[in-house]
């Protein structure tokens, strides 16, 4: 059925329909996901999914994985400490690592490094803004000018 309404209130229904649908997405994957604060568990995971890409990454020459292991490493040091502002920056700086395709990373394998950080790791432990801008940028391109 056509709307009637102004093209600008269809285009705010609609991004206000984006951000609805993606609190009841987030809202369901906390409900299905176990705790994952109770432990190590997401930080094994990020770890163990880099060295998968390790051992695949024969094909790109120059790529270098253990920065990347090396970051995890610090991430897992400050989540024991109990320090989440030090866990927080250093979660942060990996994703920057994955951002800038630092060490020759291919992009597709740092994409998916990324979008995989999103959902094992819990949320206090790096920003979650990161993700839902890329979400924006790829469903709706840049905004601005």
């Amino acid at each position: 059925m056509k709307s009637n309404a102004p093209k600008w209130l269809r285009l705010i229904l609609s991004t206000f329909g984006m951000w609805v649908s993606l609190w009841v997405l987030a809202n369901a994957m906390a409900t299905v996901i176990p705790d994952r604060d109770s432990g190590e568990d997401w930080i094994d995971a990020l770890t163990n999914a880099v060295m998968i890409e390790r051992r695949g990454g024969g094909g790109h020459p120059g790529v270098r994985f253990e920065p990347y292991i090396e970051q995890l490493q610090i991430v897992r040091a400050q989540f024991r400490r109990g320090d989440e502002a030090a866990t927080y920056a250093a979660m942060n700086r990996l994703m920057d690592m994955l951002e800038t395709r630092e060490n020759g990373i291919p992009a597709a394998t740092a994409d998916w490094l990324f979008d995989f950080c999103y959902v094992v790791t819990p949320a206090r432990y790096h920003d979650v803004s990161r993700h839902i801008d890329k979400f924006i940028k790829h469903q709706y391109g840049e905004m601005g000018g």
